[in-house]
């Protein structure tokens, strides 16, 4: 399935436990595969990462692998601290 980068910029990210994680700020391009490796996320100090992220305006990267869904929200498997930059 095809999505543009375009039409998940802002949406809200969620795990699959539905707790808050962050909103999509950007996307990482794998440039050599020509897909995406992960979701630059914003607003993490609201969300599970609050312990981990306290500063509102540092980003944190979370693996495209555990992306579970997209839709009107994105599902991601639970991160860890060891699967965020």
């Amino acid at each position: 399935m095809k999505i543009r980068v375009t039409d998940i910029l802002g949406k809200e990210v969620y795990t699959t436990k539905a707790i808050y994680v962050g909103k999509i700020y950007d996307v990482m391009i794998d440039q050599k595969k020509g897909a995406v490796s992960g979701l630059v996320l914003k607003d993490a100090h609201k969300g599970c990462l609050k312990d981990i992220v306290p500063d509102s305006m540092k980003k944190v990267v979370i693996p495209y692998h555990l992306v579970h869904a997209i839709g009107n929200i994105v599902l991601i498997k639970p991160p860890t601290i060891s699967n965020i930059q």
